[in-house]
């Protein structure tokens, strides 16, 4: 008896109706997910901005202490590399970045052309203009300084942390400064209202 082996099938291909399908459960799947995915960057790009801000910040207060004289924090200027922002209009917009310096006058405001070169212990280059961080008092401080206890000089001051693409979503936080520079995040009192 002569035995016969399994008949070598050629490789088959998709059928047009499993490939629709398929297609179909794609297109599901990612309407579901989308939203989501979304929400998701959003959240963790704002929460990112928050903690690099407080990190910087922290940063200041450590490097004060260590070195035993004042230390500031000040917006990134808008138009000069490695300077403080000088227009009063642009002061609070942290999110356009800033500098940590050694300022070692202990001064409010910052010399013409911004810190010395040697005098910058770190820069964090402006993120998505999506998302900002506005200081939200009256007229912003030109700069945050600690001095060589870890103080700040002046605080009080709330800051807005927003995503100007959902104006009123649910990620808005209101960031309040305290003497040691730490910062409290609250929830506006109402969606896309202004910190009070």
């Amino acid at each position: 008896m002569k035995w016969q082996g399994h008949k070598n099938r050629g490789a088959q291909g998709v059928t047009l109706v499993e490939l629709v399908i398929t297609m179909a459960v794609l297109v599901i799947l990612l309407a579901i997910a989308a939203p989501a995915m979304q929400q998701f960057i959003a959240r963790s790009a704002m929460q990112g901005l928050q903690s690099d801000f407080a990190g910087a910040l922290n940063r200041a207060r450590l490097d004060a202490i260590s070195r035993n004289t004042c230390v500031s924090v000040c917006p990134l200027s808008s138009s000069v590399a490695s300077a403080c922002e000088a227009t009063a209009a642009n002061q609070g917009n942290w999110h356009q970045g800033w500098i940590v310096f050694v300022n070692s006058t202990c001064s409010g405001t910052v010399a013409a052309g911004g810190p010395a070169a040697a005098d910058i212990i770190s820069v964090r280059e402006p993120g998505a203009a999506r998302y900002t961080l506005v200081d939200q008092g009256g007229s912003p401080p030109a700069l945050h300084t600690f001095n060589a206890r870890g103080v700040l000089r002046a605080s009080g001051r709330t800051i807005l942390l927003n995503d100007t693409a959902d104006v009123t979503g649910p990620h808005a936080r209101c960031l309040r400064l305290n003497m040691q520079g730490r910062l409290l995040a609250d929830l506006p009192k109402s969606s896309g209202d202004r910190c009070a």
